[in-house]
């Protein structure tokens, strides 16, 4: 099957990254957001969420191969139909919702005919493909094709990742995986076969489950090193250091819209025991609190009132490499929620990606790293910007009034220890003795 013209429904992280990869590659694409504010932005060719690579990708396609609107184009035949609209969780029931996935079957039934191709990129519970968008595409049209084809890439080099990756496909039939593999094939140098889209709908479920399990494991020796008076990062570094059986993680801060999400949709899809997905689920959720418990002990500590501390907090991206302004699933939002309602309402922030409005909106007051450190009780970083890593944090703690604390949620500066009679350093699995 030859596609020359595609359409993406849905321009967010998977779709927009998607949608101009394609367009460079020679394919007339049609991008559909319903979003008025981000599609006008999109039309002034400014993403509105950043990526490394994409505003200039965007100058170069769109008017040219890329087509923005708002709805389909009724004048034109598509030769695919790609839905990449978002698929959250309900905060609570931890359910899948799937309208987002419903809505956009039905926007494209009408225009579905004949040998046409519709691609699944979204992630959905396990069978939904067959289950949901197969019979609501079948009301309209009986010979079109349809596949399921995850998409993986890492927010912060999704560009780079989409030529390079290897593309799952799992299509309804052999003709639907053969034109799957056609479009994919142009872009990316290596294409997975699988035989059904059920497994294909997994692959991904299964990909950030098994990240979040092995983050999950690094974090939980990480507490226990700690409950034991042992320095976590040590340890783990001794436990990997040439013993090709061990890879052990970094404790760190999990977060993401993807590794909140996908494990939960996977044990919801499961129909077998999840207790090890759900215990790693639980474990990195629950870091927030315990950042929230080493500050309060500190300042407990020191006598200080969590009403009159002043807190800095340096990261708000769920991470910080590849730099992302993703704030979406954020372990520091959770954190951020945490401090305020246990009292403490004096908070700076900084992020080197994340605008100073969006900052704002969580009700802190933007600052430079300089300026929140001084006069700061707490110094809490919650990714690992490039720009953080490189900073020379014993000067910087000399700002703080006597009795700080330094939170480093990714052992950033772990080599830079120094001697101070007021100032602690603390990280997942490690603390500084009071010198």
């Amino acid at each position: 099957m030859k596609i020359n013209t595609v359409c993406v429904i849905g321009l967010g992280y998977v779709g927009l990254t998607l949608a101009t990869i394609l367009a460079k590659n020679g394919f007339e694409v049609f991008g559909i957001e319903k979003d008025k504010k981000k599609l006008s932005l999109l039309k002034k060719r400014k993403p509105h969420f950043h990526e490394v690579g994409l505003a200039e990708l965007l100058k170069k396609t769109e008017g040219k191969q890329l087509h923005l609107l708002q709805n389909i184009p009724s004048n034109k035949r598509m030769d695919c139909f790609i839905i990449a609209v978002s698929t959250p969780v309900d905060e609570i029931t931890k359910e899948p919702k799937i309208d987002s996935i419903i809505a956009a079957t039905e926007e494209i039934a009408p225009y579905v005919t004949s040998g046409q191709l519709v691609v699944l990129r979204s992630t959905i519970p396990v069978g939904a493909t067959r289950k949901i968008v197969l019979p609501i595409l079948k009301k309209r049209s009986e010979h079109f094709l349809l596949s399921f084809c995850p998409e993986r890439t890492a927010e912060g080099k999704a560009l780079e990742e989409l030529k390079t990756l290897p593309q799952v496909v799992g299509g309804l039939d052999q003709a639907s995986t053969d034109a799957s593999v056609e479009l994919f094939s142009k872009i990316s140098p290596l294409i997975v076969g699988v035989n059904s889209l059920e497994a294909a709908e997994i692959v991904k479920l299964v990909n950030n489950s098994y990240r979040d399990l092995v983050f999950a494991y690094a974090n939980q020796v990480a507490f226990i090193c700690k409950s034991l008076g042992l320095n976590a990062k040590e340890v783990i570094d001794a436990a990997n250091l040439g013993y090709p059986r061990s890879d052990v993680k970094s404790p760190g801060v999990v977060g993401g819209f993807c590794l909140e999400k996908d494990p939960h949709i996977l044990m919801k899809s499961a129909k077998h025991d999840v207790s090890l997905i759900k215990a790693a689920k639980e474990l990195n959720e629950s870091v927030a609190g315990h950042i929230l418990q080493a500050v309060q002990r500190h300042l407990k500590a020191w006598g200080k009132d969590p009403m009159t501390s002043r807190v800095f907090m340096c990261g708000f991206a769920f991470k910080g490499e590849p730099e992302t302004d993703d704030v979406r699933s954020s372990q520091a939002i959770k954190l951020l929620k945490l401090l305020k309602d246990n009292g403490f309402s004096t908070i700076y922030g900084h992020d080197p990606v994340v605008t100073k409005k969006l900052l704002r909106g969580l009700g802190i007051r933007p600052v430079s790293i300089g300026a929140g450190f001084k006069d700061a009780d707490v110094a809490i970083f919650m990714n690992n910007h490039k720009s953080y890593s490189g900073l020379k944090i014993e000067p910087l703690s000399k700002k703080m009034r006597k009795g700080g604390l330094v939170f480093d949620g990714w052992h950033m500066f772990y080599d830079q220890l120094w001697d101070s009679n007021y100032v602690k350093y603390e990280s997942l699995g490690f603390s500084s003795k009071k010198r």
